[in-house]
């Protein structure tokens, strides 16, 4: 399994590739759709991002050991991260989890000014690591976590 640092690189590469922000912009509402759609009973109270001016649900799984994130917004662009943030949890341990810090976001230079993502960054940053933190100690987050048969994923 590739390293956080091994995703963030890939991350940044691809973004830099791109020669302006449209097509950084364009890049980040294809990874935003490219998101499996999220369950409607999944959007509840405990899963929505606070401190994010769009709506933003994030459902955070423990199997094995390991997360999973599940995410959507009404915003094309916070979906965009959102799926970013899918990508960097997925199959991580607790501690790789807390490790996540999203300043490689900086790097891709998609924000014309740093004070646009600094609050909807650390909300999600807040929330993820919160619910991480409770599942590691086994406590609930807002909704059980699902055995593997009562697991819907899309195809």
């Amino acid at each position: 399994m590739q390293t956080l640092s091994d995703i963030e690189r890939e991350i940044v590469a691809s973004f830099n590739a791109l020669n302006n922000v449209d097509d950084k912009y364009a890049l980040l509402f294809r990874l935003g759709a490219s998101l499996p759609p999220m369950d409607p009973s999944l959007k509840t109270d405990a899963n929505l991002v606070k401190g994010c001016q769009s709506s933003l649900w994030f459902h955070l799984e423990q199997e094995d050991d390991r997360f999973h994130l599940q995410a959507d917004s009404d915003s094309m662009v916070i979906k965009g991260i959102a799926s970013l943030m899918v990508r960097l949890i997925e199959r991580r341990t607790a501690d790789e989890v807390l490790s996540i810090s999203m300043d490689f976001i900086d790097q891709i230079k998609i924000w014309k000014l740093p004070s646009e993502r600094h609050n909807g960054l650390m909300a999600m940053l807040d929330h993820v690591h919160a619910h991480a933190r409770s599942l590691q100690a086994g406590e609930p987050t807002g909704l059980p976590n699902l055995k593997n048969e009562d697991k819907v994923r899309p195809v």
